[in-house]
């Protein structure tokens, strides 16, 4: 199955670039188990890769009048695609960087290409396992080249959902009927790169995720792969001290029965 034109751009900056990142990755096991020396080797990791993609883009769209963005320079509040420029790529050189620093093959690089203010296509990609998440503006969203489609499953006796490691399950912070639907699902995991969890929700892997807003700027690339998945993005409101301040993502149903209680 083919690719669109600036697909295939994407496609092969990522992948060209994930050898950095499966160097690097090796080359953490061998380092002492220093805070301050790790840290300094996984930001030089992210700055070539990032430093590497934004030279790709640039040699590739300057002379068209994109602008080049990334995550760490977006304003919390500024997850709406309007608040971008109306031709730009929202780069994330390195999300889930916890894990990378852990040696948890649970990481990824995702870019968006936003074209007359509308994302476009997008990419999401981990260089570890070489698993490619692509989305397709009114076309499709595909998984290591096989098309996607987010679960049907309904009941959270069957559900696995994966959840925002700031929601605050024991805070006493969450309404009863929310911490009750947690309490029925099958299974609840955390795995620290929510763009790759919103992808797992979007090829039927995961069937729900729930996140929080302050880090909804980091899913917009996964946003279109779920949305060309048939999944679902809606604001979750609870009662507490935090409760506008979530996200989940999922299919309509299991929303549905989730804000029913």
């Amino acid at each position: 199955m083919s690719y669109l034109p600036n697909t295939n751009v994407l496609y092969s900056i990522v992948r060209n670039v994930a050898k950095i990142y499966r160097r690097d990755f090796g080359e953490l096991q061998n380092l002492q188990n220093s805070k301050k020396a790790i840290n300094e080797f996984v930001q030089k990791s992210k700055s070539k890769v990032e430093s590497f993609i934004r030279e790709e883009l640039e040699s590739k769209y300057s002379k068209n009048g994109y602008e080049l963005i990334t995550i760490p320079d977006i304003s919390k509040n500024d997850f709406e695609i309007s608040a971008f420029p109306k031709n730009s790529f929202i780069i994330n050189a390195l999300e889930g960087e916890m894990n990378f620093k852990r040696g948890i093959p649970l990481f990824c690089i995702t870019i968006a290409h936003i074209k007359d203010s509308i994302v476009q296509n997008s990419i999401v990609y981990n260089p570890i396992s070489d698993e490619v998440f692509i989305g397709e503006r009114g076309i499709s969203a595909r998984y290591n080249n096989i098309r996607m489609s987010v679960s049907n499953e309904i009941s959270p006796d069957n559900a696995m959902i994966a959840i925002d490691e700031r929601l605050g399950l024991f805070n006493n912070d969450i309404d009863d009927f929310f911490l009750k639907y947690l309490n029925s699902v099958n299974s609840i995991r955390q795995m620290g790169s929510i763009s790759l969890e919103v992808c797992m929700v979007s090829n039927g892997a995961l069937n729900c995720f729930i996140g929080h807003n302050d880090n909804r700027r980091s899913v917009i690339a996964a946003l279109l792969i779920l949305e060309e998945s048939g999944g679902d993005i809606n604001a979750l409101s609870l009662k507490g001290k935090m409760g506008g301040n979530y996200f989940i993502v999922s299919n309509q149903k299991i929303y549905d029965n989730l804000i029913k209680g």
